[in-house]
This record gives C-alpha cells, sequence and structure tokens, in this order.
C-alpha cells in the first residue's frame, strides 16, 4: 500500500497485503451452471406461479388475493405516514434547540463516497454540502475512486485544494482494477476503501477502538440536512449494543423531480414511501445511504467484492457473519438522493429500465447469497427475513403487476358477468387511494421537511396526470423487475455487473443540482 502525504493528503492507491475474500474467490469453482441455476430461481418459480392464479384457482380466490395487495398498500401507507410524522417532530426538536447532541463529540463518524465517471462539479458540490455539517471538522472524509477514473490526478487534486483544512481527515482511495476474485463495481471499491481506511487507523493508533467508529456510505448524487450527523449521533447514542444496528436515513428523491417525466417521478414518490412504510419497518435491506460501527464491518468481512449492490450485500453479509440480531433503525432526517436522470424523456426511460432490471438482478443475486450463508443464523430469524425479503420483491413489487394483467384477461376475456368486474375494481380503487396518499404525503414533505434542501413547484393539473398514470407506471416498474429476474436465469452471473451511468445523464444530475441550490438561495433570500 503507497501513501502520500502532503499536510492531509492520504492516498492509497495500491493492493493490500491481505484480502482473505479476492483469494478465496478466485479459487472458488462455479458449480452452478455458469450462475444460471442459483436459489434465486426459487424467486422465478414463485412469481410464475402466483402470476398465472386466476387460470387455475376460483375466482374467490383470486380476489382474496388482490385483496392481500391491497392491505398491504394500505399498511405500508400507514406505517409510512408513521415515519414521517416522526421526521417531522424530530425536526421540530432540532430547530427548537429542545435536544442537542453532546458536546464534545463521544463517537466518531468515516463518511465514504464513491465516483467513478461522475463529474468532478458534483463530487465537489457534495463535498461542500458534507462542510455544512456542524461536527464536518471532525469527521474522516473518505472519497473512493477507481484506477480508471476518467481525469483522476485532476480530481485528487481539485479535492486536496479544496477541502484540505475542511475535515480532521481527508482521504482518497484508488481501487486497483483487475483485482483477482472481484468484479468492478461499487462493492468492491468499497470493500477496498475501508479496508485501506482501517489500516491507516490502526497504523496511527495501534490501541484504536473500532466501536468507536462509525461509517456512514453514500453514493456521490447524495444531499443531506445541515443537522444530518447530529441527528444520526443521537439516534446511535441511543442504544446500548449499537454493533447490533445498521441505521438508515429516510431517501427522498426530489431533486429535481418537479422537472423530470411522470414515470420517473412516480418511482421516486414510490421508493420513498415504500422505504419508510416497508423497507426500514420489516428490516428487509437498506438502501444507497447508510451507516454501521466499524467493528460491525470487522465482524461482517466488510463488503462482498463480487456482488454488484452493496447495500443489501451489505446487510446480509453482515446479518450472517457477525451472527448478531441485526436491526435497521431508521435516523429521523430526510436526505436527497438522485433520481433516475436523462437529457430527454426517451434517455430517461432507457435509464429509468436499466437501473430498475439492475436494482432486480442485484435483489435476486442476494437472496441467494442469503440462502447459502442462513445456517449462520438462527432458522427463525432468517425464515421471517425470507418470507418478508420475497413478499415484497417477488410478490408486492412484481407479481401485483403480473396479477393485475392475467386477472384483466381472466375477467374481460374469459369471464362475462359484470358484477364481478365490479368486485375485482374494490382492491384497483384502494390502490389508486394509496397512490394518491402518497402523492399528498411528498407534497407535504417538500412544504414541511425539504424546504431547506429542494425548492419544488409543480401544478395542480400536472399532480392529477401523474396521478392517473402511477397506476400504469407501477405496473411497467413490476414488469421490469420481472425480466431482470429472467435475464439473471438465462445469462447467468455474468449479467451482474454494476454498469455507470452515462455521462451525459450525470452531466443531468450536476445541472439539476445547481438549478436546486440557486432556487434555494433565492427563496432564502425573499425570506
Amino acid at each position: 500500500m503507497n501513501q502520500a502525504t502532503n499536510n492531509q493528503r492520504l492516498v492509497f492507491s495500491s493492493e493490500l497485503p491481505e484480502n482473505p475474500m479476492a483469494t478465496k474467490m478466485t479459487q472458488k469453482e462455479d458449480k452452478t451452471c455458469g450462475g444460471r441455476f442459483r436459489w434465486n430461481l426459487i424467486i422465478n418459480v414463485v412469481m410464475v406461479a402466483m402470476a398465472g392464479f386466476p387460470f387455475y384457482l376460483p375466482l374467490a380466490a383470486t380476489l382474496g388475493v388482490n385483496c392481500f395487495y391491497a392491505s398491504l398498500w394500505i399498511l405500508f401507507m400507514f406505517l409510512a405516514a408513521n415515519t414521517q410524522s416522526k421526521i417531522h417532530l424530530t425536526m421540530k426538536k432540532v430547530s427548537n434547540q429542545s435536544e442537542q447532541p453532546p458536546n464534545p463529540t463521544p463517537i466518531k463518524f468515516i463518511l465514504m463516497t464513491f465516483i467513478y465517471k461522475e463529474p468532478l462539479e458534483l463530487l465537489l458540490k457534495t463535498l461542500q454540502n458534507i462542510q455544512q455539517q456542524r461536527i464536518a471538522k471532525e469527521i474522516i472524509m473518505v472519497v473512493c475512486m477507481e484506477e480508471k477514473t476518467p481525469e483522476k490526478e485532476t480530481k485528487i487534486n481539485s479535492v486536496f485544494e479544496q477541502f484540505k483544512d475542511c475535515f480532521d481527515q481527508l482521504i482518497i482511495t484508488v481501487h486497483p482494477y483487475g483485482t483477482p476474485g472481484e468484479i468492478p463495481g461499487k462493492c468492491s471499491n468499497n470493500n477496498y476503501a475501508i479496508r485501506s481506511v482501517l489500516a491507516h487507523l490502526k497504523k496511527s493508533d495501534p490501541n484504536l477502538d473500532p466501536n468507536k467508529y462509525f461509517v456512514t456510505n453514500f453514493d456521490v448524487d447524495t444531499i443531506f440536512h445541515k443537522n444530518f450527523l447530529d441527528i444520526q449521533m443521537m439516534n446511535i447514542l441511543k442504544e446500548k449494543d449499537r454493533n447490533n444496528f445498521v441505521w438508515q436515513p429516510v431517501l427522498f428523491y426530489n431533486w429535481g423531480l418537479d422537472k423530470l417525466s411522470f414515470f420517473t417521478r412516480i418511482t421516486g414518490l414510490a421508493r420513498n414511501m415504500l422505504m419508510m412504510g416497508a423497507l426500514i419497518p420489516l428490516n428487509i435491506n437498506i438502501m444507497s445511504v447508510y451507516t454501521s460501527s466499524l467493528q460491525l464491518q470487522i465482524e461482517g468481512d466488510f463488503c462482498h467484492p463480487t456482488y454488484q449492490m452493496d447495500d443489501i450485500i451489505c446487510y446480509i453479509r453482515w446479518l450472517t457473519l457477525s451472527r448478531r440480531s441485526l436491526k435497521i433503525k431508521p435516523i429521523y432526517c430526510p436526505t436527497i438522493s438522485g433520481p433516475t436522470s436523462g437529457s430527454n424523456m426517451w434517455q430517461e426511460f432507457i435509464e429509468w429500465v436499466r437501473q430498475n432490471k439492475r436494482w432486480s438482478v442485484g435483489s435476486a443475486e442476494v437472496f441467494h447469497y442469503f440462502v447459502i450463508k442462513a445456517p449462520r443464523i438462527k432458522f427463525c430469524s432468517a425464515f421471517i427475513w425470507a418470507c418478508n425479503y420475497l413478499n415484497y420483491y417477488a410478490s408486492f413489487i412484481c407479481v401485483q403487476s403480473l396479477l393485475l394483467i392475467t386477472t384483466t384477461i381472466r375477467l374481460f376475456v374469459m369471464e362475462t358477468d359484470p358484477k364481478l368486474q365490479v368486485y375485482f375494481c374494490i382492491p384497483l380503487i384502494i390502490v389508486y387511494i394509496c397512490l394518491f396518499f402518497m402523492m399528498l404525503m411528498n407534497k407535504i414533505a417538500v412544504k414541511y421537511l425539504l424546504k431547506d434542501i429542494v425548492v419544488e413547484n409543480i401544478p395542480i393539473w400536472k399532480d392529477f396526470i401523474h396521478w392517473i398514470f402511477s397506476l400504469i407506471v407501477m405496473v411497467g416498474y413490476g414488469l421490469t423487475v420481472f425480466y431482470g429476474f429472467w435475464e439473471i436465469f438465462f445469462c447467468g452471473k455474468g449479467v451482474c455487473t454494476h454498469e455507470p451511468s452515462k455521462k451525459k445523464l450525470l452531466d443531468n444530475i450536476v445541472q439539476r443540482k445547481d438549478e436546486t441550490v440557486i432556487a434555494i438561495n433565492e427563496q432564502q433570500n425573499k425570506i
């Protein structure tokens, strides 16, 4: 490991002396027909079997299944509303200074962001956003690059030039290309970066206590609230055994969302609602921005370098390898994550399909990994998590869309009883009502929770049109996920790559971030 030091300039850019997982993966023989016959095939069988319910089950049973999905919408909506109300309460306490973090800070934060083909401007604006945190000078800021990052040296020099005095330590890691036992992507970059940082900390302090360090991983297209680290610290300090938890801030995707297409906006609102109402409350998985203790990462052997979805695989890996009863805890602070982007509607649609497919492929691979490692944990815990995971990703996200299509075919092609058609409209109406409240909740969040982060102006007629198309978007999302699950079956594990976004899309993200900052400044000047 080479280290170049100039004041606070720390760059790690060579292979680690020890990486047992990479060595193990180079010696592992593929016994799954190129990655096709894996445990995720269970998901495919379940989806096909459930989608065909209307053709071999009584219509009453099919109606019951549709009502079950409608009840899930109601449950998730209720839980999401409860979470959003807690965010509002937390932000109110912080603004009124009725609840404040301890001073001096009893724990240390390591913030890690990742960059490959993303523009330098986006990285700089993200670091400027973190610089606004009250304890910015107490954190260890890590920028994780790839060896093939375009204009790598220019980016490294620009980061150190602008932010060398803004943090306690500023570290840049450069993940070597072509490391045996890895696949290119965020997981392998994450694995290399945290191992490099840990080696550096141990060298600086031989008596290092990993229990006092907490690592926050986040994508470079993230905007934090100015009180994020304070609120996160207060949440962490409330727990006695902090190694049993992973903290997940509630993500909103309102980053120029009012200027994007209806399918991008509806998907962003749905992801926000389902995170608050399903992923966090049911302990299914973390997403994009998450925090854990350094000790937990050590016990869980960091991030698996041959997978593509670092957030989901990290949670499952730490759950199984650490043998802890790992729970997901929400951080009641609004955090902005960049939605799907594109320079025009067609490119935006292509990116939307590509990302949805990638999420489904990653979900399928993670399920295979979980089944392999599940014997390490208690049967009840493993069974409950597997049921929740399958119910969410295979059943709720995918089968619900397929079932809507097959039920429609059965009712309007094979049946002629108008009463049956009326009965089956009931769960459909319930879903539409939930989608309406999903949009209403986000409007409330923009007005009261995100006012310091985003500015959004959407006329009522546009909201109405988006609501009308919302069910079509969710069906299209489900069909794309279904395609992704079968793509990994036919193409094998070779399809599991973390393909970066195109430069035009990334430039569009930068432009929207500039517009957001300008709009917020104008709003504050008016106030």
